[in-house]
């Protein structure tokens, strides 16, 4: 088999492989559904109250057994202080269960909060969660599968694109990243870019 012939089939197995995921995201100009949870220091985070002082900056990561989501995270924690200087609340949603939350808060020093999403409901409402199977994770089902088993709770084999939003504090969104392959991720030159630094 040639290298085009070769180059297609793996382009489309690649997009079916996606397609399999909900694309019918929240878009810019979309009210932002609340959120409500407690972070990795036991502290409530409502979105609905951060809102009337910031602007939020929300992303969702697959744990901390992802390379690409470590790498996010800690990108994340390196411009953290540049966010803050645009009055932005982060918050970061997982399915990892509890301890693996701080795990992974530890691991790279987060001093942003990072919620466990223990109902996959911050997931649902912002329409990023999909079933692992063995379509949309054709290429490493087992070993993710594996992962999930580790950890997300008991018989949750649900995983979040790895979006990005800016909720601005009318409640809209307006900035979204939403790329069902995980490895695209949002640049944080583009979402400082798009902050607006409102007070």
């Amino acid at each position: 088999m040639n290298s085009k012939k070769i180059t297609f089939l793996l382009f489309f197995i690649s997009f079916f492989s996606f397609s399999q995921i909900n694309n019918e995201y929240l878009e810019v100009g979309a009210t932002a559904p609340t959120i409500i949870g407690v972070n990795q220091f036991d502290e409530s985070v409502i979105s609905d109250e951060i809102l009337k002082e910031k602007q939020i900056l929300l992303l969702f990561y697959r744990g901390n057994w992802c390379s690409y989501c470590k790498k996010h995270l800690r990108e994340l924690q390196n411009n953290l202080e540049a966010l803050n200087s645009k009055n932005v609340f982060v918050i970061v949603v997982t399915p990892e269960k509890v301890e693996k939350v701080i795990e992974t808060s530890d691991m790279i020093n987060a001093k942003f909060s990072i919620i466990h999403d223990k109902d996959n409901s911050i997931m649902n409402a912002y329409k990023v969660s999909f079933d692992v199977n063995e379509i949309n994770v054709s290429k490493y089902f087992e070993s993710t599968l594996e992962r999930l088993r580790e950890y997300n709770e008991q018989r949750n084999n649900v995983l979040p694109v790895p979006a990005t939003y800016i909720i601005n504090k009318h409640s809209k969104i307006s900035y979204v990243h939403y790329n069902p392959n995980y490895k695209e991720r949002a640049s944080f030159e583009d979402i400082l870019n798009q902050l607006t630094g409102e007070n």
